[in-house]
């Protein structure tokens, strides 16, 4: 098996894209001794036009699902198939929809070897806390729970000041260069991809047969 280098395109506030992390997680551990994995994120926001400030996360789901029904559906789904990969979805907390730019630019501007531990510790914010992480406010102190900086004050100039953004376009670009339309999406050695959740299994198969 050779090294295997990983690009996750994924949002911040994708229900399946912390399920399809989660996955891939539990497969990297079962890599053969001596192989690595190099996992790099990329930007892909599924709502580029909310507002900066958010909006109302159940009038949003209720009317991109169709309805009332639907969107409780969806939330108990949420529950269920999270459980498969050990997450936890509070759903019930979860009162924005945010705009996330911003916490695209700060996985960008994160070193590497603190990119996972932040996008795990952002999810766990929104999902199970109900943190609404399209508040920069919000967004500094996970950054500075995650080790990246000791003053989250330094850090919120640098968001503001638009540090990283050009990455998160270029995220962008590059998913519609790959007619990429959903997430999450997973490019193993840029020779296969892998678009939805896929179960630690299925990720493995792959990996054998690089």
């Amino acid at each position: 098996m050779k090294n295997l280098i990983i690009d996750v395109f994924m949002d911040t506030i994708c229900p399946w894209c912390r399920m399809g992390t989660a996955s891939l997680r539990t497969a990297l551990k079962q890599l053969p001794e001596g192989t690595e994995a190099t996992i790099r994120w990329h930007a892909f926001q599924l709502n580029p036009g909310i507002r900066p400030e958010g909006e109302d996360y159940r009038e949003v789901m209720i009317g991109r699902l169709g309805g009332t029904a639907q969107f409780e559906a969806r939330m108990k789904q949420y529950n269920d198939y999270g459980a498969h990969f050990g997450l936890t979805f509070n759903m019930d907390t979860v009162k924005y929809t945010p705009n996330t730019t911003l916490s695209h630019q700060l996985i960008a501007i994160t070193p590497e070897e603190l990119q996972e531990q932040l996008i795990e510790n952002m999810y766990t914010a929104y999902f199970e806390k109900g943190i609404n992480i399209g508040d920069v406010n919000e967004l500094t102190e996970i950054g500075k729970a995650s080790g990246i900086v000791d003053d989250p004050s330094e850090l919120k100039i640098r968001l503001l000041n638009g540090e990283g953004l050009e990455k998160v376009e270029s995220g962008q670009s590059d998913a519609q260069k790959l007619g990429i339309r959903g997430v999450p999406y997973f490019m193993v050695n840029n020779e296969i991809k892998l678009s939805g959740l896929k179960s630690p299994d299925e990720f493995i198969q792959v990996f054998q047969n690089i």
